[in-house]
């Protein structure tokens, strides 16, 4: 429950744990959120992942990610999972999208 809380302090609606099987819950989640898998990112560092990983728009393995994964990955982070390869894979996104530097400036 901790995760829930804290993605809940976050404003993440969307938290799903212990998923074996992935593909499935993801599937479901694009169609209710109408969007395409080219206009999804997904973090993975294990087998499990690739299914989601091959069909998505931007793949990202973590550091510490199996080196099959890494191999998949369309970006790798430079910090292993859990050690702030969230924030890193966040600041990817807002710098491509371009609003990194206004994010930024909105905390001076």
């Amino acid at each position: 429950r901790t995760v829930e809380h804290r993605m809940q302090s976050l404003g993440i609606k969307y938290v799903f744990q212990g998923q074996r099987i992935k593909l499935p819950v993801f599937e479901k989640l694009i169609k209710e959120l109408k969007l395409s898998p080219d206009e999804c990112a997904y973090v993975g560092d294990d087998w499990v992942d690739l299914s989601i990983m091959s069909r998505v728009g931007l793949a990202i393995a973590v550091q510490d990610a199996d080196p099959i994964v890494k191999k998949h990955a369309h970006f790798i982070t430079s910090s292993n999972g859990g050690h702030g390869a969230a924030r890193e894979v966040c600041e990817l996104i807002m710098e491509g999208q371009g609003n990194l530097q206004d994010q930024i400036e909105r905390h001076f």
